[in-house]
Order: C-alpha cells, then sequence, then structure tokens
C-alpha cells in the first residue's frame, strides 16, 4: 500500500469504521451535507441527501459488505479501491469499485463511487 498524507489516513480509517458498522446516519461523518456525489446508476445527489439514500440502500440490503483493499492519493484527492458484496434478489453477488474522494479539512466535499451497476441487476435468462 501506498503512502497516505495523515489527512488521508485519518479519512481512510474513518471509511474502514464506517463499514465496519455501516448507517444513513454515519455518512455524515465522511461527507459534508454540502458535498456533492456522482454514484454509478444514482446520478448526483448532496452529501445531505446521501443520509436517506445510504439507509435506504442498506435496509434493501442488510448484508451489504464493503471492504477496503488498497488506497492512493494525490494532492486533495484520496482514491480507495474496495470490494463489496450482498444479496440481491436472492443471490449473493460480489462486485468491486473506487471511491474518489475531494477532501477539504478532513471531511469528503466531493465524491466518485465508481463500479460496474450491473452486479446490482436482477439476473434474468435469455
Amino acid at each position: 500500500m501506498s503512502t497516505l498524507s495523515a489527512e488521508h489516513r485519518d479519512f481512510f480509517d474513518r471509511f474502514t469504521s464506517f463499514w465496519a458498522a455501516p448507517s444513513g446516519p454515519r455518512v455524515a461523518e465522511l461527507i459534508a451535507p454540502d458535498a456533492t456525489v456522482h454514484f454509478t446508476g444514482a446520478g448526483s445527489f448532496s452529501g445531505a441527501d446521501y443520509v436517506d439514500r445510504m439507509a435506504a440502500t442498506l435496509a434493501a440490503m442488510p448484508d451489504l459488505a464493503v471492504k477496503p483493499l488498497d488506497f492512493a492519493d494525490d494532492g486533495d484527492r484520496l482514491y480507495i479501491f474496495w470490494t463489496a458484496s450482498a444479496t440481491i434478489a436472492g443471490a449473493v453477488r460480489d462486485w468491486v469499485g473506487v471511491d474518489r474522494f475531494r477532501l477539504v479539512d478532513g471531511m469528503a466535499v466531493e465524491e466518485h463511487v465508481i463500479f460496474d451497476s450491473a452486479a446490482l441487476q436482477p439476473v434474468t435468462d435469455a
């Protein structure tokens, strides 16, 4: 793993802690309310809106697990590569993604959540 700045290391540790016990309200520990979040398949929304969206996601996928695997930083940007797993439409699905954060004073003011959203779609027989 690469060496991170102290601010990015702290954020990475809080991100890891978040996913050890995720909840809608805990989003505010990482994402500023006025942040802009760009989420694959869901468009863009504010950090304040992310609280409710995360709560809804966790209600729909109560076994959602995200494990950070690697990270890198570049100036005020932090990249976290992760793997995720959840039961979707009765089947366990696994996928990987990357979050790119822009941080100001330890909080994300911009986030891009990037992954192949096909993993979240119901499987249909062709």
